[in-house]
């Protein structure tokens, strides 16, 4: 009798033992499966992510190619008006003479006229007391 005593209380230890390693194993696995599910909605957001990034990546380089072909009609149209700025020099006299001069006087000191510090100001007249200052004079303000 001595002997199934024994083996009795090996039985229920070991059965002991295996319930309180299967609950562990249940919360190691429980543990595991949250950290997939926190893993697979990450995954599902890089992927959105991949998918916007992908989507702006597309538009940008359209836009690119469609400004590059704009600057391209540009330099295009600003080579055929250089030339016929050239040609109609060469063929008028008048015209080259004109270009090669300085501007007048009156013009280069409208040209130095300081900036604005405001829109008032900007819209006050000049006044008629004082001349414009040469082109190479600083302002007074």
């Amino acid at each position: 009798m001595k002997p199934q005593s024994v083996l009795l209380v090996l039985a229920v230890l070991g059965l002991l033992w295996l319930r309180h390693e299967n609950t562990r194993l249940t919360r190691s696995f429980e543990r595991a499966n949250k950290v997939a599910d926190v893993q697979k909605s990450a995954i599902g957001m890089l992927k959105n992510q991949l998918s916007v990034s992908r989507h702006i990546a597309m538009t940008n380089e359209a836009a690119q190619v469609r400004l590059g072909d704009e600057l391209a009609a540009a330099g295009a149209l600003a080579a055929r008006r250089e030339r016929s700025i050239s040609r109609l020099m060469n063929e008028n006299e008048t015209l080259r003479r004109w270009s090669g001069n300085k501007l007048p006087d009156v013009v280069r000191r409208l040209h130095a006229r300081t900036g604005c510090a405001s829109a008032a100001h900007c819209l006050q007249p000049l006044p008629e007391s004082e001349p414009l200052p040469d082109a190479g004079e600083p302002t007074r303000h």
